[in-house]
């Protein structure tokens, strides 16, 4: 019987993909046999009740793969249909090309990204010891998975920790999309993975009875993680493609297929299953156990009322609205890349994780951004987690593409980067952020806020805590004064607002800042007169949420300024075309604050006289006309 099951894994997948017109055959068809053993014999599942507690997690982190994934679901009686398989790939489809955890009941992360669903698999183990579970986490990977990364940050991490509920199966078939993996990847796999303190395996991945020999035990008796190398061949049953290339990335052809069922017994009708691999599968269902995920609760009375020093780096506020949140919030677990004794991503009064104990709701991720931040995603998606992880802000990049699949899955993630511009100082232009901001507002779905003082980032924290999806916290090393404060929390929350009014009836200058740069622009206010307006503007998504109206009305002014120490791209769709974006268009340097304001025209000297000489153009041009 496992053995049909396997077969018709095959034979779907083929007939898939020629309806389609593409897809990949490859995997699915050499990682069958797997396929049939985990759903048949080992895994434990209810596909009734999908996000079922006590399940085990399996992830599919060689995402092309799909179809295999499909296939095992549909068979073991999920809410995928035959009809679902014939629409692969298609729009509006629950079968896209990779899967996709918000189309798709029994799908535990949205793969694709080669190696980033080990680190989610890696995350997802955390979440489970940390919540005390039994659940085993098994993730199905590739050559490309392995090579790329971001699978030896985050299996170096599982090691560390000895995540003995942790199962890596490699499907090493010797091939990648463009040819073979001899022509790029040579290393000792079972060496770099025993060094990594994991328990390694070999075996024929078609073979069932070694497959049943070598898992089965887990089941019952695991002491690390473990990684079985699964030798495959690529496309197993088609013809003449089996074992290499072309059956990686494309339909097999019309020929091709009816050769291959053939030769696996299954026959000719499209999308064939024999009756009884249905019945043999549906039994293994597992009873639903009664639970519940403690909801977050409201936290605006919660930290409105955390008293704040009124001189303090926007990171260390951050750092102490982090402790009180984590007395109401059981669930937050923060860690940060090397880096929370600087950027404050640490509760005092709790411990660390480790691998004698998963008690600790701090986590030392190490020097591991990345593995950090699609560790994040994986706890996240277990949805008993709220991860807080934090770095520098100049080494986003480190982990810009995580923070992309979080965003894509919907996920409730807060990235607490500090750090945050060029008045890092002595640091340099390697952790002076310049595109960063940026490049984190281009993501859709990211909250992005960069409070001016205590206040405001308490204000960001409230925020973050009501948006349904991933935050980042931009924050400042060095210390801020408070904002003179005549405006309402519900006013900051707009993500845009008034921090000094004009005291004329027409505004002649609208100056608009983020961060540290809104006392600067409060000093440049000041020597414009009391035709200036001063706005704050932490968050450009919350702005963008507002009515219309309140976004005209804000942004009143003749001569619009933007003042940020960043790059300037998008700022021009608030200051208009021909506003006056002061920005920056090189990296940092090294230096104290006070030279490098000076060096790139952050003085309030600098600033008024760029906008006078504006006026000046402005004046004549208007009398030239």
């Amino acid at each position: 019987m496992l053995q049909k099951i396997a077969n018709t894994i095959r034979s779907l997948t083929m007939d898939a993909v020629e309806r389609a017109g593409s897809g990949h055959p490859g995997l699915p068809m050499g990682c069958a046999e797997l396929g049939a053993y985990l759903f048949a014999k080992f895994l434990r599942y209810n596909p009734s009740d999908p996000e079922w507690l006590e399940r085990d997690r399996l992830i599919l982190s060689a995402g092309h793969g799909s179809l295999w994934l499909y296939s095992c679901l549909h068979l073991s009686g999920f809410p995928i249909s035959i009809e679902d398989l014939k629409r692969f790939r298609q729009f509006g489809t629950k079968t896209p090309s990779h899967p996709d955890l918000t189309k798709t009941a029994g799908i535990e992360a949205t793969t694709g990204a080669d190696g980033q669903g080990v680190g989610f698999a890696v995350g997802q183990a955390v979440a489970l010891k940390i919540q005390n579970l039994s659940s085993k986490v098994v993730v199905l990977a590739g050559d490309g998975c392995l090579m790329e990364g971001i699978s030896s940050e985050s299996c170096s991490l599982a090691g560390h920790l000895n995540l003995n509920n942790l199962i890596l199966i490699y499907d090493s078939n010797k091939t990648t999309l463009d040819g073979y993996v001899n022509e790029s990847f040579s290393e000792n796999i079972r060496l770099r993975f025993e060094a990594q303190g994991w328990t390694v395996f070999e075996l024929d991945g078609h073979d069932l009875t070694q497959i049943h020999n070598l898992l089965f035990p887990l089941r019952t008796n695991q002491e690390k993680p473990v990684l079985f190398i699964a030798h495959t061949q690529i496309g197993r049953g088609a013809p003449t493609k089996e074992g290499t290339p072309e059956a990686h990335g494309r339909p097999l052809g019309d020929k091709e297929v009816e050769k291959a069922k053939v030769s696996l017994g299954i026959p000719q009708e499209p999308f064939y299953v024999d009756p009884e691999i249905y019945s043999f599968l549906h039994r293994k269902v597992h009873s639903a156990l009664e639970y519940s995920v403690r909801s977050l609760p409201n936290v605006r009375s919660i930290i409105q009322d955390i008293e704040l020093p009124s001189f303090l780096a926007t990171r260390w506020a951050s750092h102490e609205i982090l402790q009180v949140l984590a007395q109401h919030i059981p669930q937050m677990i923060v860690g940060s890349a090397d880096l929370s004794s600087s950027d404050g991503t640490f509760l005092r009064n709790e411990g660390t994780v480790s691998r004698n104990s998963f008690t600790g709701r701090n986590i030392k991720y190490g020097v591991r951004e990345f593995a950090m931040g699609c560790m994040a995603a994986g706890m996240a998606q277990t949805r008993l987690i709220l991860p807080v992880i934090g770095t520098f802000l100049a080494f986003v990049d480190y982990l810009k593409s995580a923070i992309r699949m979080t965003c894509l899955m919907r996920l409730k993630v807060i990235y607490h980067l500090t750090h945050d511009s060029i008045f890092v100082g002595h640091d340099g232009p390697t952790h002076q952020p310049i595109e960063q901001i940026s490049s984190l507002r281009a993501i859709p779905g990211l909250l992005v806020i960069r409070p001016a003082d205590a206040y405001e980032t308490k204000m960001a924290w409230i925020a973050a805590m009501e948006h349904p999806g991933a935050t980042a916290l931009i924050l400042s090393r060095q210390p801020l004064p408070e904002l003179p404060r005549h405006s309402s929390m519900e006013e900051v929350l707009r993500g845009a607002y008034i921090v000094q009014q004009e005291k004329t009836k027409q505004v002649d200058y609208l100056l608009i800042a983020t961060g540290s740069e809104v006392h600067l622009a409060l000093e440049v206010a000041q020597q414009l007169g009391p035709a200036t307006r001063v706005v704050s503007m932490p968050s450009w998504e919350l702005f963008e949420k507002q009515p219309q109206a309140y976004k005209t009305s804000l942004l009143q002014g003749k001569i619009k300024v933007s003042i940020e120490a960043a790059v300037d791209q998008g700022w021009h769709k608030y200051i208009g075309s021909d506003g006056i974006a002061i920005a920056l268009s090189e990296f940092g340097e090294c230096g104290s604050i006070a030279d490098l304001k000076e060096h790139f025209g952050y003085t309030k000297e600098q600033i008024v006289k760029k906008i006078r000489e504006k006026r000046m153009e402005s004046e004549e041009d208007y009398f030239y006309l």
